[in-house]
């Protein structure tokens, strides 16, 4: 009982005594849960609570286990259009309770990022944005972030020294990254904001390992007001199309010598922690740059999408034939043969 009681808390935390409380979102996400848990629904009643919109699929770093960074074929590049992601954000905003501003490239290269955090935020939905912060913010625009309404500003920095930051975080400047936390640290205190919450997120890699009994202390000084530390994942292009025993022996050059510390059995060559299922497809969806629907967020390859939120809105896509097909293989846990989401019940569902 103690996970499933966990599992409550947590839920009630995050739906229930929440700033972002509505009746009827309520009422929607009983509904999923119900056609998930109990029923495994194809065809669902309901809409997803939480959203990720891709601003950009640009990013002006090279990170080695990225396909963005790699310069990978497979997703059109460009910034989404603020009227677009609009006529998206209003058609569900009923349903909403989360939505991520982010994806595959760096948000803050769309210069529409914050009008579109504003949005929501007015919608009475809590939005986050996961960034490698190496875009030069200044004052204005620090300030506009706090002002902007953003719950979450995970910011990606695996290193404390630009040696070892770079070596993952490819062309990325660490002295940027901490001016601009220490601009939004600082714009903060100025107006009196909890908001956004400066989450650091720190995945643990074989270069990298000796500076974690330091980074409680580098994070406290830089005014980071949460440490979230994870293991590496395998390359994200390829993630769901590959066994764990690959995905291990690829990445021998990142895995921290430590077993300790990385999310990998290296005996066994498998995750630590197995999925037994995916609720993505009841729950969660991912409506990238140009509109285009993906089941979630590791699939890379736009031609494995289900379809497009700005062509006749979102909700034409929820429950068109490729989401039925995919529920289906995933309730059942038998490839079909009909959508991307197969490799998962062969390679084992992203954890």
């Amino acid at each position: 009982m103690g996970y499933f009681s966990m599992q409550l808390k947590r839920s009630i935390g995050r739906f229930i005594f929440t700033p972002y409380f509505g009746i009827r979102k309520l009422a929607n996400i009983g509904l999923l849960g119900t056609q998930f848990f109990l029923f495994k629904n194809s065809k669902l009643v309901g809409y997803p609570f939480k959203l990720s919109f891709d601003p950009c699929s640009i990013c002006q770093l090279n990170c080695p286990l990225c396909p963005t960074g790699q310069g990978k074929d497979g997703r059109s590049l460009g910034r989404m259009d603020f009227e677009k992601y609009k006529k998206v954000l209003e058609e569900m905003a009923p349903f909403l309770y989360e939505a991520d501003l982010n994806n595959w490239g760096e948000p803050f290269l769309n210069k529409e990022l914050l009008k579109m955090v504003e949005l929501a935020h007015k919608k009475r939905i809590k939005t986050s944005v996961n960034t490698n912060l190496n875009v030069k913010l200044g004052n204005e625009a620090a300030e506009a972030i706090v002002k902007s309404g953003l719950d979450v500003l995970y910011i990606s920095m695996d290193g404390i020294t630009q040696e070892v930051y770079e070596k993952y975080r490819a062309g990325g400047k660490l002295s940027t990254v901490w001016e601009n936390i220490g601009l939004v640290a600082e714009k903060k205190k100025q107006l009196n904001s909890k908001t956004p919450e400066i989450t650091w997120q720190f995945l643990i890699m074989k270069h990298n390992e000796h500076q974690l009994p330091v980074l409680e202390k580098t994070r406290q000084e830089l005014g980071i007001d949460r440490l979230v530390i994870g293991g590496v994942r395998s390359d994200m292009g390829k993630e769901i199309f590959t066994m764990d025993a690959e995905k291990v022996d690829s990445l021998k050059k990142w895995l921290p010598s430590s077993q300790e510390l990385s999310r990998y059995d290296l005996e066994k060559k498998r995750r630590k922690n197995i999925k037994k299922t995916c609720g993505f497809l009841w729950f969660v969806s991912v409506i990238n740059w140009n509109g285009s629907v993906a089941p979630c967020c590791a699939n890379y390859n736009e031609k494995f999408d289900f379809g497009n939120a700005f062509e006749k809105g979102f909700k034409a896509v929820w429950n068109n034939e490729k989401y039925i097909a995919a529920r289906k293989a995933v309730s059942k846990m038998q490839p079909n043969g009909k959508t991307v989401c197969d490799n998962c019940i062969r390679t084992g569902f992203i954890d």
